[in-house]
């Protein structure tokens, strides 16, 4: 068992670059990883992404904010609950409001992903985790033929 006082933690500084913004709790976790977050308002959590391996869900525990899809935009607020499943629609997260958001987010990983990003046409693949991880991104269109340079 392992308890987590998240009122004795400090935030640390999560993704902040240009419109992607946000600090976070790590949890810890195994198969099963969550972390705590605070979404600034005028920022988006990541960029526009699919996994295809690893299941995602996020808990809002105060603020609002949007989920964006390439179906739209969908408000969500405190007591709200997001399921991302592996392979289904691409998703990110938009405060366009006036304050914080805070979220508590989950992760299901299987030692490996294949993440898309629509926006971007980039593909990302990652094998282990911590800072043994190894992550691959290229753009959709630098795709090699599986036979390129073999004899």
């Amino acid at each position: 068992m392992k308890i987590v006082r998240t009122s004795e933690m400090e935030w640390a500084e999560g993704m902040n670059r240009g419109p992607f913004g946000g600090r976070r709790k790590g949890l810890g976790g195994g198969k099963i990883s969550s972390g705590l977050w605070e979404l600034p308002p005028g920022k988006r959590s990541f960029p526009l992404h699919m996994h295809h391996v690893t299941e995602e869900a996020m808990f809002v525990v105060s603020g609002r904010a949007k989920v964006r899809t390439p179906q739209g935009e969908t408000a969500i607020g405190p007591g709200d609950y997001v399921s991302f499943p592996a392979g289904d629609l691409p998703h990110q997260l938009v405060n366009d409001g006036a304050e914080p958001m805070v979220y508590l987010a989950i992760s299901a990983a299987q030692g490996f992903d294949i993440v898309e990003y629509p926006d971007s046409k980039k593909i990302a693949c990652s094998v282990g985790s911590g800072p043994d991880r190894k992550r691959y991104i290229f753009r959709e269109r630098d795709q090699a033929d599986y036979f390129e340079g073999e004899a």
